[in-house]
């Protein structure tokens, strides 16, 4: 970044805001951060003090309050996390602000796996990545280009994956609980090392479109392997069923009750994870030339055993 850039982080309370912003002012101390949230005033001492960042009260369907905060920003940063309504339409509300205020790169809220390797219905809590990303598609023909996407691909966080959500990790008693023949990796990255990634992707004015990054990728019994070398116990590994299995009982519990959100997701991710329709592509190196993300045994390395499974929270 060669100018002082104005960058807009929108959910700018959360976890993952907090680190963007952190690796932003640590590399780029000319840059200011326009942090937007319904209450600014939980945002840490740290950052309600710091000249760079100015606060912005704004809810999510708020869309004069979102202009005002975004008005003379090079990028805005959604970092939303939510259920569809806040991660479709809320989107949506971002990025006509963008359009009408002239903000020319907007950055959904993704860290995630290669959504675009999804069809509808395949994991019912990302449909709104499919939905969000076609209308800020549109977005970007109507303004005949001035307004451009960017996207961090990550893979899963790992602080994800050893929590009791996903359905795979038993830490309390020592158990990866697998679907699929064993041999399909999973990719992943720790969060800071994402919001290390993300900083500096948004700080390069030239960076519009895809962009992946990993810390990881290992099958569960390799991660079994690494958990008994770091803690000194190996998990049993238990195979549930095949992914076919695991694509029926994905489907049978989703239309028992789509409401139910936390009966379905855990499986929903293990199996486009694991199906090889989400794995990232080649890899956007250059933008962590001398950073080293964290590997898996590096994640365990620095977290006690108790600490996996309440680690995201």
């Amino acid at each position: 970044m060669t100018a002082p850039f104005k960058i807009a982080i929108a959910g700018g309370t959360g976890k993952l805001s907090q680190l963007i912003m952190t690796s932003l002012l640590r590399n780029n101390p000319s840059t200011t951060i326009h942090a937007i949230a319904r209450t600014p005033n939980k945002m840490p001492e740290p950052f309600r003090s710091n000249p760079s960042v100015k606060l912005f009260t704004a809810n999510a369907d708020d869309q004069p309050a979102i202009q005002s905060a975004i008005r003379g920003t090079n990028i805005v940063i959604c970092t939303y996390l939510g259920g569809p309504d806040l991660m479709l339409n809320g989107q949506k509300t971002l990025i006509d602000a963008c359009v009408a205020e002239g903000v020319p790169r907007y950055m959904g809220s993704d860290w995630s796996f290669d959504f675009r390797g999804l069809k509808p219905g395949d994991h019912p809590g990302k449909d709104f990545a499919l939905k969000y990303n076609a209308y800020l598609e549109e977005k970007e023909k109507e303004t005949g280009g001035k307004l451009k996407g960017v996207h961090i691909l990550n893979g899963a966080f790992m602080e994800v994956l050893f929590t009791p959500f996903l359905g795979v990790a038993d830490v309390k008693n020592d158990v990866f609980k697998y679907y699929g023949n064993g041999d399909e990796k999973q990719e992943a990255t720790t969060m800071p090392d994402a919001a290390e990634f993300t900083a500096r992707v948004a700080a390069d004015p030239s960076a519009t479109g895809f962009f992946n990054m990993l810390g990881d990728s290992k099958t569960w019994p390799e991660m079994a392997d690494i958990y008994r070398e770091v803690y000194g116990v190996k998990p049993a590994l238990e195979r549930q069923g095949s992914l076919d299995e695991l694509s029926t009982k994905l489907k049978t519990t989703f239309q028992k009750d789509p409401s139910n959100m936390y009966a379905w997701v855990g499986m929903a991710y293990q199996w486009v994870t694991s199906n090889g329709t989400t794995y990232l592509g080649k890899l956007d190196d250059k933008y962590l030339a001398g950073y080293k993300s964290k590997s898996i045994k590096d994640f365990m390395q620095d977290h006690k055993k108790e600490e996996l499974a309440t680690i995201y929270h």
